[in-house]
């Protein structure tokens, strides 16, 4: 009932103080006001029962979104961290090294035929990828540290910090005769910079092997390297009778300069001009003015190869179509010695190789 209805039905009541109430009228309006405060105390209930209620799902809301937010930002952290440390690891998948890098292939080819060991030659390949993914662990369990492997790595990493791997060639392997041991002289690139350097790889068996890696300027401790070998021997004493550029055609650029030294070194003018190169625009002087020169030149024959040793060991570099170097090192430093491929396709000596 509203306030017009309860007033307009105790009106006759407010009139006659005096009456007593009709026991049903009075048990009918205590049944009405009953009603009414129950009806309100519910409402209120009701109202006290969802504002908590309310309160509680807001909270678990914001809970719940920090909760989901730092899972999302924790979930990032391990997968950045996962990265990066995977990225400092070598690939252990070795034919895919192989694949990847011709440079491998001939180094693990190289090292096995003279150890025969597979293990020493799957070895010098991971280090050489261990040096350029800088996988300090691998580094520090396969190479011979003197002191502390903890500090010492990090001066082997820095020592080859720019490695080119793709540029790595073997120059030399040169077996010990005291103990299973191998040196592997080797050509590489650091920063575009041409460089030569050795590691020694020791086998004691088929299970241990081990990496000695010396970071001192290397110079090879050169013997004759160019002692001409059978097939450059033979190629040498048919080229001699009549020049034919036929020949020598087969030989690499390394073997016909052996052969342009051993002729200077024989005092055979005619054969050494005969292995400069007939390009005509690298052409520097004809060949008799090449006799007149060696008629005011006296020359050694036991010491003229001498300032070229270790050329033979060297390391040959196309720059272009018909254009290289040779690079080797010795006693006078690094060295290069150019050569030119003729029309025919040979390659020859250029004049004044050593500039």
């Amino acid at each position: 009932m509203n306030n017009q209805n309860d007033e307009k039905w105790l009106k006759p009541l407010k009139n006659r103080p005096d009456l007593e109430p009709n026991p049903f009228f009075a048990k009918e309006l205590k049944k009405t006001l009953k009603e009414k405060q129950i009806i309100k105390r519910r409402n209120f209930s009701g109202l006290k029962m969802w504002v908590p209620l309310t309160a509680a799902i807001l909270l678990f809301s914001i809970l719940s979104m920090s909760y989901v937010t730092s899972n999302l930002e924790q979930g990032k952290q391990p997968i950045e961290t996962e990265t990066k440390e995977t990225a400092n690891v070598i690939n252990p998948d070795f034919d895919a090294l192989l694949a990847e890098n011709p440079a491998y292939q001939q180094i693990y080819e190289s090292v096995l035929k003279v150890t025969t060991i597979e293990k020493a030659s799957k070895l010098v390949v991971h280090f050489f990828e261990a040096l350029h993914v800088e996988d300090k662990e691998f580094l520090k369990n396969n190479v011979f540290f003197v002191a502390n492997p903890e500090k010492e790595v990090d001066v082997l990493l820095d020592f080859y910090k720019g490695i080119d791997v793709k540029s790595i060639a073997v120059s030399a392997l040169n077996e010990s005769q005291a103990e299973p041991s191998v040196e592997i002289v080797f050509s590489y690139k650091q920063n575009n910079e041409e460089k030569l350097h050795h590691i020694h790889v020791n086998y004691w068996d088929e299970t241990t092997v081990e990496i000695y890696a010396p970071l001192d300027e290397y110079v090879p401790e050169l013997k004759n390297d160019l002692e001409l070998n059978e097939v450059e021997r033979v190629a040498y004493e048919e080229f001699k009778l009549d020049h034919d550029p036929e020949t020598i055609i087969a030989l690499e650029p390394i073997s016909v300069a052996k052969l342009y030294l051993q002729a200077n070194a024989d005092g055979d003018q005619e054969t050494s001009y005969a292995l400069y190169t007939t390009r005509e625009e690298y052409v520097m002087w004809s060949k008799s003015e090449d006799k007149k020169y060696w008629e005011k030149e006296t020359r050694d024959p036991e010491s003229y190869k001498e300032p070229f040793y270790g050329l033979g060991s060297g390391t040959f570099h196309q720059t272009n179509e018909y254009q290289g170097y040779i690079s080797y090192r010795n006693q006078n430093g690094d060295m290069g010695f150019q050569m030119v491929k003729d029309e025919n396709g040979v390659w020859k000596v250029a004049f004044m190789p050593i500039q």
